[in-house]
Parts: C-alpha cells; structure tokens; sequence
C-alpha cells in the first residue's frame, strides 16, 4: 500500500494540513493565516514605500541639518572667536605702542620748538641751521606717520593658530596616513629637544576663565583683583619646563611660581606660607614673602618665559627669552613639601596668558 503524503503544519496556527506555500519564506499556511500573512507582506510593502518617499523629499531638501555641516559650522564660529580674541588684543598693543610713539616724538618736537624759539629771539641762525631743522622736522613727519618701529606680522607658533581644516572622502584618507604620523613624529621629537613638560591649567578662581583645553587663562573681571590658576600636574622628582606667551599684560606683573600639593587655592597665593616664584622679573617671592625689588617693570606683552621646576636639586628657575634672563631660587622643603604643582596670579581686567 503506498504510503499517505505527510502534510506540514500551518506555521501560525500549528494545526491541520498547511494548504499553501510562500514562495518568499517557504512556510506553510492554512486558508486563514496565508490571508494574514499576505496582509503583513502588504503592510511591510507601504513601509517601504513609505521610507522612499521619505528619502525623495530629503534629497530635494537643503542639507542645512546635516551632522557634518554643523561641525563646520561650529568650527567656523569657534575661528572667528579666536581671530576676534587675536584682533583685539593685537589692536590694544598698537594702540599703546602709537602711543608711546607719539609721547616720544613730542619729546623730540618740545625740544625742538625750544631751539628754535632761543635762535630765533638771539637772531642766531645760518642756513646750515634751517636745514638740520628741517631735516628732523621731515625725519619725525615720517615717523608720526609710519612708524618704523612697529610691525605686524604672523605668528607662527602652533598653539595659537587656527587649524584648518579639509573635507577628504573615506577612500581617501590613506593616502595622508603616512604623512600625519610622519608631521606627529616630528612634532614629538620637537617637543622633546624643547623640553617643554605637558601641562595645562586645572583649577581657576571666579573672574578666569579658561579655554582652548586649559592652555589658555584670560583675566575677565572689570576691576583689579589677584586671582590665582593653579597647574594641573604634580610634580616631585626630575626637571620640567612649563614654557608660556604673555598673549597680554596690564600695567601689573604676573606671578609665577609653585606651591605645594595640598596648599588651597586662595586671591593672594603668593603670601601663603608654600609660595615660592616671582612677580615679573621684578621681586622674588620665597615662602610667601616678597623680596626686595629691582624696580624694573621687565615683563611686556608677547614675552615668552620657562618655569623650570627642578626637584632633584629642590630648586626652581625662571627664564624670559627676550631678555636671555635666568632667575634661580632653591625650595625649602620642609615649608613646601613635594610634590609641588605651579601657581600664577593674574590681577589686570584683560590679562592672558598661554602655556605653549
């Protein structure tokens, strides 16, 4: 006797003889569930349709809200801030610079008026007199006028200028992965015939703020308060360099210096018992005492000065780069304990400072 066909289950209901077979899923259904599982079919088919017109109405549409174009729009105001921040500090500086130009050239023109109001009353003059006088009256017209002095130029550095950016296709990008580990071996290499320690600024008082990731402090209060910024490293063994730019300085100095770890952050670092540094180049400060001054007002506006924390020999130096002035103080360590961690005082509405 042959043997009956064996029927396979509806694969909904599991019961009874499946009666139909999806091509697509393979699956059987009986009468009712084939029905069901069409109209799913269906409903899955207007999501589809759905989801095309969907991505047609996008692709007529203005990619305003794109992720990428929002981070170049992002990048675009985070520029312009940083031009505008360089803009302004760089017309200050002129500004001060025309006018101590212009104080200087008064001097020389007073004096001038002087020789010439003498001669003149004493009738006492010859051509050879007119034309030196009209010689430095032409030399100081040029001055006024364009100052030879003064100049504008690009800063190089990389810390302080914009990066620029580019817009590569994925495929591309191997073709400049060769070349950015080549620029970054360089640049470690250079940092380390530098000598430079990275550092950035960890802890702030009220009226400083910090920016560019903790490289950069700005003064913002309207009056003149001491205000302390303390570094985020701690130090106790070994030598570091913290190098800085004074990107702009008020009439007062800053203080450089170093404290001990556990020494809290407070207006007037500078008097604690752990303070150890310098005000400027002008009065040395050791544990919280102010030395005598030299009288000098060394530190100007674009200055680059190193912090060297020397721990083996438990002492710290200064150096400015204009000047090719090295100051040395030794640590007391009983009053100012390892490890340490580096203290500056700003206290001018305007002053900024960088580490580089």
């Amino acid at each position: 006797m042959a043997k009956a066909l064996e029927k396979k289950p509806c694969a909904k209901c599991h019961k009874g003889g499946g009666v139909t077979t999806c091509d697509g899923c393979q699956q059987s259904f009986c009468i009712k569930h084939i029905i069901e599982h069409r109209q799913e079919l269906a409903m899955k088919m207007d999501n589809i349709g759905q989801e095309h017109d969907s991505i047609r109405r996008d692709l007529i549409q203005e990619d305003v809200t794109h992720p990428l174009l929002l981070r170049i729009n992002e990048w675009e105001q985070e520029s312009i801030k940083k031009i505008q921040v360089a803009a302004e500090i760089a017309r200050t500086n002129l500004r001060r610079l025309f006018n101590q130009t212009k104080n200087d050239i008064k001097m020389s023109v007073d004096k001038i008026a002087d020789e010439l109001q003498t001669h003149r009353e004493l009738d006492d003059y010859t051509e050879t007199d007119l034309a030196r006088w009209s010689a430095k009256l032409t030399d100081i017209r040029k001055l006024l006028e364009a100052p030879s002095t003064i100049k504008i130029i690009e800063d190089e550095n990389r810390s302080t200028a914009i990066n620029l950016i580019k817009v590569l296709e994925q495929k591309q990008l191997h073709l400049f992965s060769n070349a950015t580990q080549v620029s970054e071996k360089r640049l470690l290499q250079s940092q380390e015939l530098h000598g430079s320690t990275q550092e950035v600024f960890g802890t702030a008082m009220t009226l400083i703020s910090l920016s560019e990731n903790g490289l950069v402090a700005t003064y913002t209060g309207q009056h003149d308060y001491y205000k302390t910024i303390f570094g985020k490293n701690l130090y106790r063994s070994g030598q570091h360099h913290i190098h800085f730019r004074i990107e702009n300085k008020n009439i007062d100095n800053f203080f450089f210096g170093i404290v001990t770890s556990s020494q809290d952050i407070v207006a007037r670092i500078f008097d604690t018992l752990t303070a150890n540094g310098w005000w400027g180049f002008d009065v040395p400060v050791i544990n919280g005492r102010n030395q005598k001054s030299s009288g000098e007002k060394i530190l100007q506006t674009g200055d680059i000065v190193k912090l060297t924390l020397d721990c083996d020999n438990k002492q710290i130096r200064f150096e400015n780069y204009r000047t090719k002035t090295i100051l040395q103080s030794p640590i007391n360590i009983t009053t100012c304990p390892f490890p340490w961690k580096i203290a500056i005082s700003l206290s001018r509405p305007q002053d900024v400072l960088r580490i580089l």
